[in-house]
């Protein structure tokens, strides 16, 4: 079972499918931003959607005093589009692409420079604190990213144990 999809059926609601993403939209997107996007990335969205977790995420994280950082939300291409087209002047750094965030307001991105150079199988994703302006390099991967909200911690949780 691919990452993406663990996580949706762990931590998203059933009657809240993760939300479709179509080939075409991601590759507008990719052309806007003039950029490739990591194989990893569009092969397990396109497969799963977006999913929505339930606060059981952040509980289980904070109950098990996990080091991970909630994922509340996954950016849709048109959105991706949006938040990072002209990222100068809005405090947000020009050297990150925003792709999700947390329930607090940080963002979750993979580095522009790692997506320049046309298609690459995976990228390094980072996490960005708003409130102190540092980034932090959180998994080699996407799919490594998204597999340790899933890992051993997690076991015994599910969307509504909250």
């Amino acid at each position: 079972m691919a990452a993406l999809e663990k996580f949706a059926r762990k931590w998203a609601h059933p009657d809240y499918p993760p939300e479709r993403v179509d080939r075409a939209s991601l590759a507008a997107a990719e052309k806007a931003l003039g950029l490739s996007l990591p194989e990893d990335y569009k092969r397990e969205i396109l497969a799963t959607g977006l999913p929505d977790p339930t606060m059981a995420l952040l509980t289980g994280i904070v109950d098990r005093k996990v080091e991970l950082h909630d994922l509340s939300s996954l950016l849709p291409p048109e959105h991706l589009v949006r938040v990072n087209r002209n990222p100068a002047g809005t405090g947000y750094p020009e050297h990150l692409l925003e792709i999700g965030g947390d329930c607090m307001g940080n963002s979750f991105a993979f580095a522009r420079a790692d997506l320049q150079n046309g298609p690459i199988e995976s990228a390094p994703v980072h996490f960005w604190d708003h409130d102190y302006g540092t980034t932090e390099r959180l998994a080699d991967s996407f799919t490594g990213w998204i597999a340790s909200y899933t890992a051993p911690w997690s076991e015994g949780l599910e969307y509504h144990s909250f």
